[in-house]
């Protein structure tokens, strides 16, 4: 086994340089040890087989659990400060179960139906030829900050029917609370990060209740629009609610989808041929979409609660026990994937478990799927010439979520738009007569 396992744990060892560049060398030392291993630091048990991960996600005995929302390190006036921040995030329906689940996530579903994404299909295939014309006009930009990210944060403005005055602002705000939900929970860093993600709540808070009423007088077709969109039999939401499944839960959604195209990128660019191969074959973008969010997952872990003693999986676990379902090391379970660590875009079938699965499955499932084709079918369309400029990238450190903080790239100009070029440039080298009759 591992001596960072050994001797840190498998949390804090996941959190090394070595295994944060790379993590699935680990989980393959783990899934040989055991297919359920005990980690004596979390107090929790590490699932990496695709069978037991898949059980798990489905399975209604167990519960979903996230870090509590805990400031209590923090100065008092902060803790007060940050309460109804804290009540927001209670709401968030990844982290409620059975009728509480339902009802937060009906309204969502309404507001993730395929439709909604289709009428934004013109808008985001714009965007995303400007976003890339500009970087050939440049030779180069960071695939973060210049085009996955400014697409996501794109989408999620047109979903929530933000004015072009408020955008910016507003995904900011969402920055920063997402910044200190993220942070240590003690420190000078921590506290400054406190002060920050209070006044981007009040913020928000405020802009929502105008988007709340103006939507209560007049159906407007964006998510908020169609969480009050309710059945006869249906209470409306909340304002709590609404903040934190129409926008913090949007703005994480969007996060998510930027890192999915931001991966898709750095793992076709570390697969050259593949890569060739996918630009004379673009109608099979669907299925090397699968397989690139199985082969780089950008959500790792998913958590689950054992409420009280249970067999699970063949043994006896809990009570309050903690389940730590890898989603990355089942996503790359020989028993389910042939040649798991070799990326083939052909790859059918593909039931990998990048969006979980049963009833707690991604509700941004058509969200992730939808900006991923669009981003990575307008680099194919334009032929667009990407290559990476350093073979160190630099992975965010969280060990839930895996993705880089940046990607620097050189940008040639398409290979179709050379050709035009060079042939306008021959056509100057002629004479009047000459061009005509050429």
């Amino acid at each position: 086994m591992d001596k960072d396992v050994l001797t840190k744990g498998v949390f804090f060892a996941l959190q090394e340089p070595r295994h944060v560049a790379n993590p699935y060398p680990l989980f393959r030392s783990l899934r040989s040890e055991s297919r359920f291993y005990w980690d004596f630091v979390l107090g929790g048990w590490f699932l990496t087989g695709y069978d037991d991960v898949r059980a798990a996600l489905a399975d209604p005995r167990l519960t979903t659990t996230s870090s509590p929302f805990d400031v209590s390190q923090l100065p008092l006036n902060l803790q007060r400060d940050l309460a109804p921040f804290g009540r927001v995030m209670d709401r968030v329906v990844l982290y409620t179960d059975a009728t509480e689940h339902e009802r937060l996530r009906r309204p969502l579903n309404r507001a993730f139906h395929p439709a909604a994404f289709e009428r934004l299909r013109p808008k985001m295939e714009t965007l995303a030829q400007e976003l890339l014309a500009k970087a050939e006009r440049r030779g180069s930009m960071d695939v973060v900050s210049d085009y996955s990210r400014p697409f996501a944060d794109h989408m999620m403005s047109e979903l929530l029917g933000l004015p072009d005055t408020k955008r910016a602002e507003l995904v900011a705000c969402c920055d920063r609370l997402k910044d200190f939900t993220m942070a240590r929970r003690v420190g000078r860093e921590t506290v400054l990060k406190a002060k920050k993600a209070i006044k981007s709540f009040q913020a928000i808070r405020a802009y929502v209740r105008t988007m709340i009423a103006t939507r209560r007088e007049k159906f407007e077709d964006d998510v908020i629009g169609r969480s009050f969109a309710v059945e006869p039999n249906e209470a409306p939401p909340t304002e709590d609610d609404v903040l934190a499944n129409g926008v913090l839960f949007l703005h994480t959604g969007v996060l998510n989808m930027s890192a999915s195209i931001t991966n898709a990128v750095v793992t076709l660019l570390q697969h050259p041929k593949q890569f060739a191969r996918l630009r004379e074959n673009p109608q099979s973008i669907t299925t090397a979409a699968e397989e690139l969010l199985r082969y780089e997952t950008p959500i790792q872990v998913s958590l689950r609660g054992v409420p009280e003693e249970m067999e699970f999986a063949g043994r006896r676990i809990g009570p309050k026990q903690l389940l730590v379902l890898l989603l990355g090391a089942a996503n790359r379970d020989p028993d389910q994937f042939p040649e798991p660590e070799r990326l083939d875009l052909k790859r059918r079938p593909n039931h990998h478990l990048s969006f979980g699965a049963g009833p707690h499955g991604c509700v941004g499932t058509w969200l992730a799927r939808f900006g991923l084709a669009i981003a990575l079918g307008a680099i194919l369309d334009r032929r667009t010439e990407l290559r990476l400029r350093s073979q160190k990238l630099p992975w965010d450190f969280p060990a839930i979520w895996r993705t880089v903080r940046a990607l620097p790239v050189s940008v040639g100009r398409p290979l179709h738009n050379r050709r035009i070029s060079r042939m306008q440039n021959n056509t100057r080298l002629l004479s009047p007569r000459t061009a005509r009759a050429a």
